[in-house]
């Protein structure tokens, strides 16, 4: 492992959130592990790399996989 990203979202719906999320991480991402756990009012995005442009481009991908299923959320 090269590198890793935890990001911890504050949000009072971490459990919907989390089953918005979850089926993108059966997607398989080159060199790159991606784990969701939610907490009771947040949720925690844990990004492993072996190289850091792998981590980059995981990164874009879920921050912005993120705010969309935020703002769906409370819509």
């Amino acid at each position: 492992m090269m590198g890793f990203a935890d990001i911890v979202l504050q949000t009072e719906k971490p459990a919907v959130l989390f089953r918005v999320l979850a089926p993108e991480l059966e997607d398989e991402i080159n060199r790159t592990r991606v784990s969701l756990d939610p907490g009771e009012s947040f949720l925690r995005l844990r990004i492993e790399s072996h190289d850091l442009v792998s981590l980059r481009a995981a990164l874009n991908t879920w921050i912005r996989l993120l705010n969309i299923a935020s703002e769906m959320v409370r819509i």
